[in-house]
């Protein structure tokens, strides 16, 4: 299921706490083509955080995330991450940034089924996996 370079990308935004479970594996599988809707007035960097965002939140929450939807998440990180001009530690810092930025906001506040992210969370990847 991995293809060539999309293994090197996988493995570079696994570094670090990556790789927690399957569902931001799945995410972050398919990483490639088509830009997010929901968040195409932001630039490339802002873009990838947010989709990081929604990728961990799936991963340490559980939230629901079919694997259609993975799939397109993961081709809208690769492209985010290919405008963004982001080399593999940067991207990684990135990545370390977002998770350090939920882990501070208390990963049990952000998991809250019914909270305000959990809304978010599904308006996002509703939009960005048309």
């Amino acid at each position: 299921m991995i293809r060539g370079d999309l293994h090197e990308t996988e493995t570079t935004m696994r570094a670090g706490s990556f790789g927690r479970g399957l569902a931001a594996a799945a995410c972050l599988l398919l990483v490639a083509l088509a830009a997010p809707r929901a968040v195409a007035a932001d630039g490339p960097e802002e873009t990838l955080r947010t989709l990081y965002r929604i990728a961990l939140s799936a991963e340490m929450c559980g939230f629901p995330i079919a694997p259609r939807q993975a799939e397109a998440l993961g081709k809208s990180m690769n492209r985010a991450l290919a405008e963004s001009g982001l080399d593999g530690d940067a991207a990684d810092q990135l990545y370390r940034d977002v998770d350090g930025a939920l882990s501070g906001e208390g990963w049990e506040t952000v998991c809250e089924q019914n909270g305000p992210w959990a809304r978010t969370y599904r308006a996002l990847l509703a939009a960005n996996t048309k």
